[in-house]
This record gives C-alpha cells, sequence and structure tokens, in this order.
C-alpha cells in the first residue's frame, strides 16, 4: 500500500531534522555577525560625542538644554533676528559689536536660543521700539534679550515679564519712582538688594542701583517667579510685585500682554 512506502515514511523526520539543523546554524553564526555591528556603533557614537563643536556646550546652550527646551536645528541667527535687524536698518555684525561694549550681555546668548526663543527676542526688541521711540536699538535688543534668557531661567513667561516692563516702565533704563523702585522693571534695590545679590544681580556703582537694564530685568524676572511660586497665581503675584492688591495694575499688565500677542502674530504668522 502507498502508506508503507518507506520514502514517504521517512519524509516528515527527515524534513524536521534539517529544521533543527537550520536553528543551531543561525543559533551559533548569528551571535558573530551581529555582535560587529553593535561594537562598531558603540565606537562611531563614543567619536561623535568626543568631536562635538565646542559651541555644543557654550553656557547658554547648557543652560536651555538642562531646562529641557529643544536646541535650535542649526546654531546661529535664525529668520526673526535676521528680519528684525533688517527692519531697524542694522546688520548681523552690530551683536558682536554690542557684546563687546557689555560683555555679561545677554545678546551674546542669542544665536545659541531656540528658535523659538530668537522669535520672541526679535518680536520684543521691536515691541519695545513701537511702545517707547526713545529706546535706542542697542537698548532695546539688550532688554529683549535679557527678557526672554532670564525669563527661562527663572521659568517665567517671557510675555508676563515684557508686559510688566512695559508697565512699570515703558522699557525706560532710567525710571526711577518717588518711592524709590528704579530700573526698567522698577524694583525696590534697598528691600531686596540680599536676594538680589546672592543671585548675582549687582547695583551700579555711583547711579541708579538698577541702571543697566539686563541687571533690572533679571531682578524683576528673579521676584516674579519667587511671587508666583509662593502665591500659585500670577494674577496673585502681580498683586505681590505692585505692592497692593490693585485691579488697575492687573488690567494694565493683562492688557500689553494681549498687545504684544497681537505685535507677535502679526509680524511671524
Amino acid at each position: 500500500m502507498i502508506f508503507k512506502n518507506p520514502r514517504w515514511k521517512h519524509a516528515k523526520p527527515s524534513n524536521v531534522s534539517m529544521f533543527k539543523v537550520m536553528i543551531l546554524f543561525f543559533a551559533a553564526v548569528m551571535p558573530f555577525m551581529v555582535l560587529p555591528f553593535f561594537v562598531a556603533s558603540e565606537f562611531i557614537t563614543m567619536a561623535v560625542r568626543r568631536s562635538a563643536p565646542a559651541a555644543a556646550v557654550h553656557p547658554a546652550f547648557s543652560r536651555y538644554a538642562r531646562r529641557s527646551l529643544p536646541p535650535s536645528a542649526e546654531i546661529g541667527y535664525g529668520y526673526s533676528v535676521v528680519t528684525a535687524m533688517k527692519e531697524m536698518g542694522l546688520g548681523l555684525d552690530k551683536f558682536g559689536e554690542w557684546a563687546a561694549e557689555h560683555p555679561d550681555s545677554a545678546i551674546k546668548h542669542i544665536k545659541y536660543m531656540t528658535a523659538f526663543m530668537q522669535r520672541d527676542v526679535a518680536g520684543i526688541a521691536l515691541f519695545i521700539r513701537k511702545s517707547n521711540k526713545r529706546i535706542d536699538e542697542k537698548t532695546a535688543w539688550r532688554e529683549a534679550a535679557a527678557l526672554v534668557h532670564y525669563s527661562a531661567k527663572y521659568g517665567v513667561p517671557a510675555a508676563l515679564t515684557t508686559a510688566v516692563a512695559a508697565a512699570e516702565s515703558s522699557f525706560n533704563p532710567d525710571a526711577v519712582s518717588p518711592k524709590g523702585a528704579s530700573g526698567v522693571m522698577q524694583v525696590m534695590w534697598n528691600i531686596h538688594n540680599g536676594l538680589l545679590r546672592s543671585n548675582g544681580i549687582r547695583a551700579v556703582p555711583g547711579k541708579n542701583p538698577l541702571a543697566d537694564p539686563e541687571h533690572a530685568i533679571a531682578a524683576g524676572c528673579l521676584l516674579l517667579s519667587r511671587y508666583i511660586r509662593a502665591s500659585g497665581s500670577i494674577q496673585k503675584a502681580m498683586d505681590r510685585y505692585c505692592g497692593a492688591s490693585s485691579t488697575a495694575y492687573r488690567n494694565k499688565v493683562n492688557v500689553n500682554i494681549a498687545k504684544f500677542a497681537n505685535h507677535q502674530a502679526l509680524l511671524f504668522d
């Protein structure tokens, strides 16, 4: 009978044996084929890390990276910054010139910022000039860079700090109130100098304590961040910043936020 044919009788065991042989072969050989690729990949990764450009570990770049902000695809000045400078009739070489005049300026960090942060800097610089024609271009860019830089450092929305600066002084670095508040953000140096000094914010010798616009902005951003954390509310933080519960002050800041948002939308959206 056909099912007793020896050829058919042994066909199934023969196929199973061959399958087992193939499994054993791949189990024995595959590790030696795959392992070199993993080793090579690790060496390539190590080489790339060692050969990374120095700019990748720039202090500003590192600060933004530690705060989980995505780095720019390419380190350099983005479209928004280039466009804003052109609108002011200036070249990018001005940034180097201004940074040389003010070595601690946040201007030197602009090209290491994310594209979104650069967009904010460019928009704020134009917003400052639009709000107060007496502010020169260099001061506008210094203030804009500082507002974005220190807002990121202290975890405060840049739109809020910009709106507060507009409400407090109209971005005037020489502003002094009858009560002694000074600078762009109208901070009381005699009250907060201990906190400010401990955070590296120093007074300008022989002048209004916070006459340097970037020191003043750093001070204001620091205080706002403290007040927001303490109160858990931006509205309550604004009351404390103002020194009293003031609906008029809150409304003024909120209107400035809306104006800045509209300004940004018209420029870049």
